[in-house]
């Protein structure tokens, strides 16, 4: 009887012991599952990762946490002796690629291209890969992933580009819109597709694609200068005047738009427009020259040297007049300095009466508000 018990208690430590990993191993899945990395990664601090799912799980944990190098060695530690692991394979190569390790990573997926050809996304990322290393051949991975997935957006992107950048125009005008087909939205493509057509003056479809793309979001400076000047070749000035106007909002003391605007305006025989653009043209054009001082009266000011400060500013106007933080920081300065708000007025007022009327004019709203203040502090101190 007791032989019996003592086995029946043996039997039941086993299936207890037993039944006790299974749901350990249940509890390291769901707290990976909902994020709690750190308390995976505590317990391999005490329990050493033995198996390959243990191992991979704690690679997996570093990853998540952004501890890329240590994420990186137990990768390698549970991958090492694995030959056909194609899901981990692949997030170690990626982890290996968003660090730079481009070798590495270049060996692990054409490993995985070599066990896995039809895979696209497999061999969009060798193609990835080998443009990081510079290897001539990164164009074949990018037209074997499209013939896998004809719909690969990253693939054609990635191959019109190659031929947009070895001047083969033609094919990649095809890719792209081949790519445009299945995803007419893509503004990756559609601004490609514009510099393609730009590059060789066709700035009509140039213009149909930059258009497409304004639509669908805020194209960059690059692609408003384009515009810009696809519009002034196809005479279309108006809208190229809105476009440079455009960029100024972006870069508000540019000679050269100025000067562009002043061009324009000529073309339309708005010699007003011209003049005045024309001048700020070559105001902008000697700000640079007046660096120095300015710089110089920002430490000044910032040292207590009230005064010099507004002398080095008003230095810095002769030669700039349009420098506009010139004005507005003697402004302030000659606002710290005196008590009297005439005094302090006179300075708002330069400001005033060289931008009142620029609508570029950066500081407008801020000077203004200051203004206002000065000139109800100056009504109720007279009442």
């Amino acid at each position: 009887m007791d032989r019996t018990i003592k086995f029946n208690f043996i039997l039941l430590l086993v299936y207890s012991f037993g039944s006790a990993q299974v749901i350990y191993a249940q509890d390291l899945d769901s707290l990976y599952a909902v994020g709690e990395y750190s308390k995976i990664l505590k317990h391999f601090e005490i329990n050493s990762a033995q198996s390959y799912t243990d191992k991979i799980l704690k690679a997996k944990s570093l990853r998540a946490k952004n501890f890329s190098e240590k994420a990186i060695d137990s990768y390698h530690d549970a991958l090492m002796d694995k030959k056909d692991q194609p899901i981990d394979q692949f997030t170690y190569a990626k982890l290996l690629k968003s660090n730079s390790q481009y070798k590495e990573a270049d060996s692990l997926l054409t490993l995985l291209t070599s066990n896995y050809p039809t895979n696209p996304e497999f061999l969009y990322q060798l193609g990835l890969t080998k443009a990081e290393l510079k290897n001539k051949s990164e164009e074949l991975s990018f037209e074997n992933a499209l013939e896998q997935d004809p719909s690969h957006q990253g693939a054609a992107y990635e191959l019109s580009k190659f031929y947009f950048r070895i001047k083969s125009y033609e094919k990649a005008e095809t890719i792209s819109l081949d790519a445009l087909q299945f995803n007419s939205e893509n503004k990756k493509i559609i601004g490609l597709l514009g510099q393609i057509y730009y590059a060789q003056k066709k700035f009509k479809l140039a213009l149909e694609q930059f258009e497409s793309l304004e639509s669908l979001t805020s194209p960059p400076k690059f692609v408003l200068q384009k515009m810009a000047i696809a519009y002034n070749s196809s005479n279309q000035l108006d809208k190229a005047i809105e476009k440079y106007k455009q960029l100024l909002r972006i870069e508000q003391r540019s000679s050269k738009y100025h000067l562009q605007l002043a061009l324009l305006y000529a073309k339309q025989e708005n010699y007003k427009e011209s003049e005045y653009n024309a001048q700020l043209a070559i105001l902008y054009k000697d700000v640079s020259l007046s660096g120095e001082r300015f710089t110089k009266a920002i430490a000044m000011k910032e040292n207590g040297k009230l005064k010099a400060a507004i002398k080095v500013f008003g230095l810095v106007i002769e030669e700039a007049p349009m420098f506009e933080r010139a004005y507005v920081e003697m402004a302030l300065t000659a606002d710290r300095l005196y008590e009297d708000v005439d005094e302090k007025l006179s300075f708002y007022d330069q400001y005033e009466n060289q931008f009142g009327d620029y609508e570029y004019a950066e500081f407008k709203p801020l000077m203004y508000r200051r203004i206002t203040d000065l000139k109800r502090e100056k009504h109720f101190s007279g009442e």
